[in-house]
């Protein structure tokens, strides 16, 4: 059956810096995607990592950041996607007025959710 959700009414969860909640998630039985709620405060980061052979879909609410992969820094604002293929390595970090964004994992990163990543 069809839900309503609140995004900042996910459950908290470790994340990288930042004040990061599931929102559709495998306890709610999700078994395909995810989708994840991330307020970061200026300068705070979410390490570089990969998802396994889960792909990543993010969007920028709020603010801007960068988007780090390995070396190169690509600068992402409000409005913009940002797919990661599975595998690929990637991280985030919040600008001077923070960031606020949305993540979804297909299929859900386990990983992720116990804090491995």
């Amino acid at each position: 059956m069809a839900q309503i959700l609140k995004l900042k009414e996910g459950i908290k969860f470790k994340m990288g810096q930042g004040d990061t909640r599931r929102v559709v998630c495998p306890e709610m039985g999700a078994k395909n995607v995810t989708l994840n709620y991330i307020v970061f405060g200026p300068g705070q980061e979410f390490p570089q990592h990969d998802h396994g052979e889960s792909e990543d879909v993010f969007v920028i609410l709020e603010v801007s950041g960068v988007l780090k992969q390995g070396k190169v820094e690509t600068p992402i604002k409000a409005g913009d996607v940002v797919y990661v293929p599975a595998k690929e390595v990637h991280g985030t970090v919040a600008g001077s007025g923070g960031m606020v964004c949305i993540s979804c994992q297909a299929p859900p990163d386990p990983k992720l959710y116990r804090g491995e990543r």
